[in-house]
Parts: structure tokens; C-alpha cells; sequence
């Protein structure tokens, strides 16, 4: 069952639409002439001293400005589209560019300070005019500025692309529509059994299931967030944060629940050392996609050895977190990037629901646990209570035409409610009628009295047999010769009592 969900949202996520853009004719800026620490608002003739070719070099943007040219050739099934034609930009940067030397637009106002620089939008696009697109090679020269970034990224110009006009946010949005269901997945188990963590709140270590969950479902809300709003460039560097940060507090969580499942002392102390190998390649990773890979599948491989070795020992279960891991683990090594922003998400949302799955199964044994060690106190109780009855029988205190009798409850064979009375009968084959309900007066029988119907309560002493009707209900046969009729609703626990 469990390897068929994760079959499922594997399939699942083979049909989700990646997320580059579709259709996009990308502008290769690999060959492009970069001016750096450029000072000037005017275009450069890209024959200064402090021009050079890129070489495959990323662009730095981080505190400064620069200006760039490229070569932008295109093609006559670009040109001959009925659609309008736009240039998207993403990066984290204020941006102004030009197309053979005419000015397109601005995202925001570039600059050489930070004082005169207004931020621009991380995602854009300027309207292309097809008249200003020649046919071949064309000149794209743009200016670009970062001063309010937080952080220095090693690929601030994510890509520049001619494609038909459209708002970035909505082609985003567009590509992360496949994520909801994991979204779905995660929320509703974080929801649920965040709740069941709640209830057994003894039970501390059903807490991390439900945070591993809660900080999966907020790293892909960050992400999705791309597509969701359109946002200036600095808040990219927050939203790369909190996605590193959910990263790492869901695998931190997951280890400790893996540490506290198949670990049994010095629990600390082995999630410490667990978490500090975890977190070696998160560290040396320069890349915040890279980090958040890392944040994940760390804790995942090191929690497949431990599940190994725990499997080693014969503990239950742990083999099949050992499979269920070491195929997350692997299915990310080996495409790292081609399921980061998608499909490592329903591969996440495939491994909680093996997560789920396991933590039902463990609940569903100790509420089958809880009931045998009731159902067996209940029994032992019984046997206790028939005892005592045999050595020194209840008293009952019935109140009959103004006085009160009192009655051995080993002489009473059943008790009869008729409304606010009840009709006691004896062994001498007597009716006695006590002025109290039936219900007051099973609070005060011994539990060698039994509730088998809305209007009946027997003393087991006096049970003979049980017969069952062909409609669920029944009835005892008492050694006394009298009949006594067993409601359908109350014949199992009174056929559990029996046995």
C-alpha cells in the first residue's frame, strides 16, 4: 500500500509541467561584453578598459551596477506570431534595457548608489515591438543594479527570454499549479496529526511527524509565493531564507523522529552528531537551491543508515524505513535539480504519507493495546467483584410504601424499568417495586449486573444462555426459567461479557 502511494505521486509528479517557461526563446548572455563598477547612466561603448567578455562567467550584481551587451538572434517563426512579444526578465536587480539602441523600459530606476537606485520587481517583462526586431542578430544591451540585496547569489540573473506578452506572475503560477496537491498532503497531515499529537500529548514524539509536515507544507508555500504575487527584489532574498530555513527544520524534525524512533539511549547526544554530518554539505553548497536539496536529503540518508542498522537489530518497521529513505534519498542524488521545485515536492509528500502511514499503524496497536489491558482489568474486576459477592453480598435499599427494605443483591434475578419505578425480581419468583429509576440504580449495582436492554438489567449469576435473533437483537435464558430480551444495540458488549 505504501509503495503504490509512492508509485502514485511519482507518476503524479511525471506529468506536472517543469518550471521553465514554455515556448520562451532564452537570450544566452554566456558570450556577452560585461562593464563593471560601471559609473555612468549613459551606454557605454563597451570598448572601455573595464569591459570584458563574461566567458561564462555569472554576472555579479551584488552593491554594484553594471551594463551588458549581448547578441539576440531570432527567427522568422518568432517574428511571423500573431501574438504581441515581450522581454520577461527574472532576476534580483533594478533593470532598464535597450533593443538596437532603442529604448524598451525600465524595471525600477538601476544606479551606480544606493541612495538613487529605486528597486525594481524580481520578475518583469517589457513590451517588444516588432518593428524594433530585426530579422537575425540583433543588439540587446541592458543596466543592472543590486543595492538593497541581502545576499550575494551566485546566479542573481536567473533569465532573459523574448516570448509572447503575458504578466510573469501568471506563467509562474502557471508552472506551480502541479504543486497543490502535495501542498494539499502536507497541509492536511500537518493539520491532522498535529491534532492527534494534541490528544496524545503524552506522547512527545508525535509532535515531529506533524512539524516535519507544517515545515515541508511552508517551504513549498514560499516557493509557490513566486508565482502567487509579484514582489520587489529584495524580498527574494527573504523568501530564499525562509525556504532554506523550512528545509532545515523539516529535516531536523524528521531525524529526531527517526532518532527517537529506532534509538534507545543517548538519544541527544546521536541527534546532535546525526544533525552535525547532516548539515556538512548544506554548508559547503554555495547555492541556496543546492542548501535546501542538502537540508533534506541529509537527515534522509543518515536516517536510512540508522533504520539499517536498526534493522540489523530486528527492531519492527525498521526495514521499510530504511527502503522508504534510501529511495528518497536516491531519487534526489540522482536528479537533484530536475525535482527541486516540483517533484521534490511530491517526493516529499510521498514519504510523509509512508510517515502517516506507519504513525496510524503504531496508533491503531496501542489503541488495540489500551483496549485488551481494559478489556482484561474489566474481567479481572468482574471475577473480583463475583467473589465478593459470593463471601458477602450487596445490599440493595428499596423503598417500598413508605419504608425501607433491605435486599441481598444474590436474590434479585433482574431488574424491570417502568418509568420512574423499577420492578425487582427475586428468586422466590417475587416482584418488588423500588421507587428510583433503572439508570440510579445500576450506579449502585455491583458489575455482576448487566445492562442488556434500555429496560433490563440481569445478574450474571442467574444467566443461563444467550440465543440470537436473525435481526441482531436477542435473548437470555435465565436459570430461573424466566426470559430476559437483549437489545441489538447493547448484544455485542453483552455476548463480549460472556465469553
Amino acid at each position: 500500500m505504501i509503495l503504490r502511494a509512492l508509485i502514485l505521486l511519482l507518476l503524479l509528479s511525471s506529468g506536472a509541467s517543469p518550471t521553465s517557461a514554455q515556448g520562451f526563446h532564452h537570450i544566452d548572455l554566456k558570450s556577452a561584453i560585461i562593464c563593471e563598477n560601471a559609473l555612468t547612466d549613459e551606454i557605454p561603448t563597451f570598448l572601455e578598459s573595464s569591459c570584458t567578455a563574461l566567458d561564462r562567467r555569472a554576472i555579479d550584481l551584488h552593491q554594484r551596477q553594471v551594463w551588458v551587451k549581448a547578441t539576440v538572434n531570432t527567427s522568422e517563426g518568432l517574428l511571423n506570431q500573431n501574438r504581441p512579444l515581450g522581454l520577461f526578465v527574472s532576476a534580483k536587480a533594478s533593470s532598464s534595457f535597450y533593443l538596437n539602441g532603442e529604448f524598451l523600459g525600465q524595471n525600477g530606476r538601476p544606479s551606480a548608489t544606493a541612495d538613487t537606485e529605486i528597486i525594481g520587481m524580481m520578475d518583469t517583462v517589457f513590451y517588444l515591438p516588432k518593428e524594433k526586431i530585426k530579422l537575425g542578430e540583433n543588439t540587446l544591451t541592458f543596466r543592472m543594479s543590486s543595492h538593497h540585496g541581502y545576499i550575494a547569489l551566485a546566479n542573481p540573473i536567473h533569465w532573459i527570454a523574448i516570448a509572447p506578452y503575458a504578466k510573469p506572475s501568471s506563467i509562474i503560477l502557471q508552472d506551480y499549479l502541479s504543486s497543490f496537491l502535495p501542498l494539499g498532503i502536507l497541509i492536511v497531515g500537518a493539520l491532522y496529526f498535529g491534532f492527534l499529537a494534541v490528544k496524545h500529548r503524552d506522547d512527545k514524539s508525535m509532535m515531529l511527524i506533524p512539524f516535519v509536515a507544517f515545515f515541508a507544507a511552508g517551504q513549498l508555500i514560499a516557493e509557490v509565493s513566486r508565482g502567487a504575487f509579484p514582489y520587489a527584489y529584495p524580498f527574494h532574498d527573504l523568501r530564499l531564507m525562509l525556504i532554506l530555513s523550512c528545509a532545515l527544520a523539516s529535516g531536523a524534525c524528521l531525524l529526531l523522529h527517526i532518532v527517537d524512533r529506532f534509538i534507545e539511549s543517548r538519544k541527544l547526544l546521536a541527534v546532535t552528531i546525526a544533525y552535525a554530518i547532516a548539515l556538512i554539505p548544506v554548508l559547503l553548497t554555495s547555492g541556496f537551491d543546492g542548501k535546501s536539496l542538502f537540508a533534506l536529503q541529509g537527515p534522509t540518508a543518515i536516517g536510512a543508515l540508522i533504520a539499517i542498522y536498526a534493522a540489523g537489530e530486528r527492531k519492527p518497521k525498521a526495514m521499510a524505513y530504511a527502503v522508504a529513505l534510501l529511495l528518497f534519498s536516491l531519487t534526489i542524488y540522482l536528479a537533484p535539480y530536475q525535482f527541486l521545485d516540483i517533484y521534490f515536492y511530491y517526493i516529499v509528500a510521498g514519504l510523509l504519507l509512508f510517515l502517516f502511514t506507519q504513525q496510524i499503524q503504531v496508533l491503531t496497536q496501542e489503541k488495540d493495546l489500551r483496549a485488551a489491558e481494559k478489556a482484561r482489568a474489566d474481567r479481572l474486576q468482574i471475577i473480583l467483584d463475583e467473589s465478593r459477592e459470593k463471601i458477602c453480598p450487596s445490599i440493595i435499599k428499596v423503598a417500598e410504601a413508605g419504608r425501607v427494605n433491605l435486599i441481598s443483591t444474590d436474590q434479585v434475578v433482574f431488574c424491570k424499568g417502568a418509568r420512574d419505578y423499577v420492578e425487582l425480581t427475586t428468586t422466590d419468583k417475587k416482584t418488588i417495586l423500588h421507587t428510583e429509576t433503572l439508570n440510579e440504580l445500576e450506579e449502585n449495582l455491583p458489575s455482576t449486573f448487566l445492562r442488556v436492554h434500555r429496560s433490563y438489567i440481569v445478574n450474571t449469576h442467574f444467566i443461563q444462555s444467550l440465543e440470537r435473533d436473525a435481526s441482531g437483537s436477542g435473548t437470555l435464558q435465565l436459570t430461573t426459567e424466566d426470559k430476559v430480551p437483549v437489545s441489538r444495540r447493547i448484544m455485542p458488549r453483552v455476548r463480549k461479557a460472556l465469553r
